[in-house]
């Protein structure tokens, strides 16, 4: 019997198998990155920790409008969204920030506190109606936006499929000096 030449065996077998490692490496080089991308924006969109805080923030609203029904203008305005920042002014001498959204609340120490960096850390507030096209379509040209919170926004869902009982819900998104975001919806019922 004559012995074969496994020489140009050898070398097709390497090549079939570098090409299949090199295609396995591609699928997961592409299917890895973003994966990773998604990672980082959960990371700060949407934490638990957030949400639990963006609940403190409703709640205190909520409370505010059942003591005083005239309240009820803080989840209502005529533009698609209403924005409360933070700001700095002095009492005796000392630095201290405040939130506009703490001045028309009858509470406003316990708010300002609340939102303080040693608290919930807020940096500001957008209060908005339930259904987010409106917010969508407005925050692309607003300069008063950050490009973080822009993607922020342009990453929730629309919320438009949801049924015409949702018209008198809100959506409080929050801000935090770190970086995080959080929203979540806010509803008053009347009695």
């Amino acid at each position: 019997m004559k012995r074969l030449d496994s020489r140009g065996f050898v070398l097709v077998e390497t090549i079939i198998v570098a090409v299949f490692v090199m295609g396995i490496s591609t699928f997961l080089f592409a299917n890895f990155l973003p994966l990773m991308a998604d990672y980082e924006r959960i990371n700060n969109y949407d934490t638990v920790e957030g949400t639990y805080k963006a609940n403190e923030i409703r709640k205190l609203i909520l409370r505010e409008i059942n003591e005083d029904s005239s309240k009820r203008s803080i989840l209502t305005s005529s533009s698609p969204y209403t924005i409360y920042k933070n700001y700095e002014t002095s009492e005796d001498g000392v630095n201290v920030t405040k939130n506009e959204l703490c001045d028309q609340l009858k509470a406003v120490n316990y708010c300002n506190t609340l939102l303080n960096e040693e608290y919930l850390n807020v940096k500001e507030i957008i209060i908005t109606s339930f259904k987010l096209g409106s917010i969508k379509a407005k925050a692309k040209d607003d300069k008063n936006i950050n490009r973080a919170l822009k993607e922020y926004i342009d990453y929730l869902p629309k919320y438009d499929k949801y049924s015409s009982k949702y018209n008198n819900y809100n959506r409080l998104i929050v801000v935090y000096n770190n970086g995080e975001f959080s929203n979540i919806e806010v509803r008053y019922e009347v009695g």
